[in-house]
């Protein structure tokens, strides 16, 4: 089963999103583009929490919230990496 993460689901009153590429984003790279995740789009904080969800059989808002959390904690700041970050959020939220 696959949960389809909306933006509804992400806690917006919480953090705060851009619905559209940032300014400093160029043209889409490819794959060079789908190896980071910029923790202030809201598309790519969704896509990366669906994966991690799916991969994990996770469904409901309360596995988006926790996944988001674990995303935009201050220890993660300053890391963009999509594997790096899969592997803390992960570990973060025990799946």
């Amino acid at each position: 089963m696959t949960y389809t993460v909306k933006r509804t689901d992400l806690q917006q009153q919480k953090y705060k999103y851009t619905w559209k590429r940032d300014k400093g984003d160029g043209t889409y790279a490819g794959p060079a583009d789908r190896a980071k995740v910029d923790k202030d789009e809201g598309y790519e904080v969704a896509d990366f929490i669906q994966a991690l969800m799916n991969d994990h059989g996770k469904t409901g808002t309360a596995s988006v919230h926790a996944a988001e959390n674990a995303l935009q904690a201050p220890q993660l700041s300053t890391v963009t990496s999509r594997v790096d970050l899969y592997k803390a959020v992960k570990a973060d939220v025990r799946w």
